[in-house]
Formats: structure tokens, sequence, C-alpha cells
């Protein structure tokens, strides 16, 4: 069976379809939940915050204007209510943030299946050394970089208000630079 676009579902979703409301909430609940946590550090601020973009996107459904751009929609919404989040908290928001061992919340590492102990301590140094690269980053290419693992250039571009040629050169100077931050640590 052929997959349904975005726009099909939200049409769908409009019609009082509710299985296709419930397959776009699949659809994105892992990059959107991720995304939310590594900004908010916070499993019940990332919950509350998903549910909340999805609610609202609910309740409006029939406001939206289905035309491909779905995702930029909802990673938008979300990066609006976590903006407003840390400013209802009144707390100084950074990329930078570690928790209390000193992990980036952006960075948040899968192990390996069936890796033999030294291969999973070389992948985990690995691992952290391209932590530890992306760090050095400005906030800006950090998130274009991390973004863009689940979306396209043009996709970012319109979230985050920016031009295409801005987000490109953020991403490949934020490459280039981890890049040359790796070269070195291996020197």
């Amino acid at each position: 069976m052929k997959e349904r676009t975005d726009d099909q579902l939200v049409r769908g979703c409009q019609s009082g379809n509710e299985e296709c409301f419930n397959e776009l909430v699949y659809r994105y609940k892992n990059d959107l939940y991720q995304y939310i946590l590594a900004l908010t550090r916070d499993d019940g601020a990332a919950g509350d915050i998903f549910q909340e973009v999805f609610l609202n996107f609910y309740r409006r459904i029939n406001e939206y204007e289905p035309q491909g751009k779905l995702k930029s929609y909802l990673f938008t919404s979300a990066r609006n209510r976590v903006l407003n989040y840390f400013r209802d908290k009144d707390d100084a928001f950074s990329l930078d943030d570690t928790d209390e061992e000193g992990n980036a919340y952006l960075h948040q590492e899968i192990a390996g299946q069936d890796l033999s102990p030294l291969e999973g301590m070389t992948q985990a140094e690995g691992l952290e050394k391209i932590k530890q690269a992306s760090l050095a980053l400005p906030e800006k290419q950090r998130e274009i970089v991390y973004l863009k693992q689940c979306m396209t250039f043009q996709e970012l571009a319109e979230m985050l208000n920016r031009p295409l040629g801005t987000v490109l050169a953020d991403y490949h100077r934020g490459i280039r630079k981890m890049q040359q931050l790796l070269k070195e640590e291996d020197l």
C-alpha cells in the first residue's frame, strides 16, 4: 500500500477521519519529540510541548491549507512553544547547556547493537569526539546541523525564516569546522 502524503492525511483530518490524525502524530512523533527534548532538556516539558503542538494543530485543522509544508509548520510551532517555555520560566536559554555530567542535550547517544566491548568503546570515543566538536559550533550552526538530520534545507530555511543560502552556508561552515576540529583531535 502506498504511503499517503502529509497533505492527503491533513485533508482526511479535515473531513473528520481521526485515523489520519493518528497517522500524522505517529509520523512525526520521534523527530519532533527528540527536537523538543533536545531544546528543553526536560522529559515532562518535552511531552507537554509535543502534545500542545498537536492539540493546537488539531484545533485549527480546518484553517490549515495543505501545501506540502506540514513538517515545517509543526517544527516551527514546536520551536515557538519551546521559546515561550523558556521565556515563561524566565531562564536564560542556550543550546550550549549541558547536564550535570557535562553531556550536551542535543547529542544523546544511541548504543550500538552487537558490538564487542572494544568496538563499543571505539564507537563511544568517536561519538564523544563528534559531540565535543559540535559543541564548539555557534548555536545557529549547531541547530541547523542537528535539524538537518530530519529536514531538508528548504524546510529549514522556511522554519527558521532565513534565506536558503544562509542556511546552506551555516550548515557547511558548521560541518567544515567540525571536520577541522576532529582532524586536529587526531593529530
